[in-house]
């Protein structure tokens, strides 16, 4: 069973509607400039999901598990389901970390919230950033951020990164 808190419904109401909006749509650049224009920095949308993302944090419901210190936690906030248009719905609270490598064998959605002037997600500030299927990374935040991530079947794939 997922953690619960007073506010995790209210959040899950604006996941829902939000999910349905993406249900259909590959994972791409157009999903990225989509989510960016309806529900990116100073819409409603992105400012009640942060309010209740941050909520989240103090109630224990989002980055609630520490991988590396109180400077990387993470945790889900929900399972894949019709609900969630089959992606799991996770959590990440991240102060300059350069994160686990890992593959997106079915790609990536994250929502950037900026907790300090000038913090970035992979070198992207406040909004959505999209990762498409099979793509790689080490996710690198600097600066202080919490994050929402849509991971579609809740597939992610740590593995060595490639050699350099």
């Amino acid at each position: 069973m997922l953690p619960q808190g007073p506010h995790k419904e209210e959040l899950l109401q604006w996941v829902r509607r939000l999910c349905d909006d993406m249900r259909s749509r590959p994972l791409d650049e157009e999903l990225e400039a989509h989510l960016n224009e309806h529900y990116g920095a100073g819409t409603q949308a992105y400012e009640e999901m942060c309010r209740l993302l941050k909520l989240g944090v103090e109630e224990g419901w989002a980055g609630y598990v520490e991988i590396d210190g109180a400077e990387y936690r993470r945790g889900r906030i929900a399972e894949p389901g019709y609900q969630t248009a089959e992606m799991s719905v996770e959590s990440g609270l991240l102060r300059d970390v350069k994160g686990q490598y890992h593959c997106h064998t079915r790609g990536e959605i994250n929502m950037i919230i900026p907790l300090e002037p000038g913090a970035q997600f992979c070198e992207h500030g406040a909004g959505w950033r999209v990762f498409a299927p099979m793509s790689e990374h080490f996710p690198t935040v600097k600066g202080t951020a919490l994050m929402m991530y849509f991971l579609p079947g809740g597939e992610i794939e740590y593995r060595p990164p490639p050699a350099q």
